[in-house]
């Protein structure tokens, strides 16, 4: 009877593997990490729909707003956009047109959205003065610049003072896709106060 119940007590731990190691429990599975969620750009809210896209910024159109003195112009740069379905969509029929009518409140934003950051932080584009073929940049703000005749406006990225018969360039900024426009001053246009300055502005 003892062989009996020794054979049953080694015949049990041999059903039950007869191992003293424990089970080994299952790696835990790893908790992803969740993305960030991208801040919405707050030019793009304010413009509303339609919303230019980025693709379709034409660089600037460029006309001369002011003449303070004879000597001395103020240009201001507005983006285009190429799309004839968006210009349409926005009543300014044609292969091309400004982000807005120029006295709907959201014009701005819009112009801001597209345009993207300047490299002095701020909406608008980037400003240039041909000097010897080379682009070279206008200060005046918190960055310098080596352009001997442009100085960007405090007020306003869109806005220059110019004070020589030059080529001046605005570029798109950190968010657009970088096209740029350009302003042709001729000699002729300057030693004079015009009527009506708006199309001084030569292109290439």
């Amino acid at each position: 009877m003892r062989r009996f119940v020794a054979f049953a007590v080694i015949a049990g731990f041999a059903a039950c593997g007869g191992d003293s190691k424990a089970p080994t429990a299952p790696a835990p599975t790893p908790t992803p990490v969740p993305a960030p969620t991208p801040t919405p750009n707050p030019y793009a809210a304010a413009c509303g729909t339609p919303l230019p896209a980025i693709s379709d910024m034409y660089g600037y159109g460029i006309k001369v707003q002011l003449e303070p003195t004879k000597n001395k112009k103020i240009l201001n740069a507005s983006p285009l956009v190429r799309n004839a379905d968006y210009c349409a969509a926005i009543g300014q029929p044609g292969a091309f047109c400004r982000t807005r009518n120029e006295l709907s409140p959201e014009r701005v934003p819009c112009d801001h959205y597209i345009s993207g950051m300047s490299d002095e932080g701020r909406p608008g584009p980037t400003w240039y003065q041909e000097v010897e073929g080379k682009l070279v940049r206008c200060g005046g703000l918190s960055l310098p610049g080596d352009a001997p005749n442009c100085t960007l406006k405090a007020e306003n990225q869109y806005l220059l003072d110019v004070r020589e018969p030059e080529k001046y360039v605005a570029c798109g900024g950190t968010g657009s896709n970088g096209s740029c426009g350009v302003c042709i001053l001729a000699p002729s246009s300057f030693g004079v106060i015009h009527r009506s300055p708006a199309g001084l502005c030569g292109l290439d």
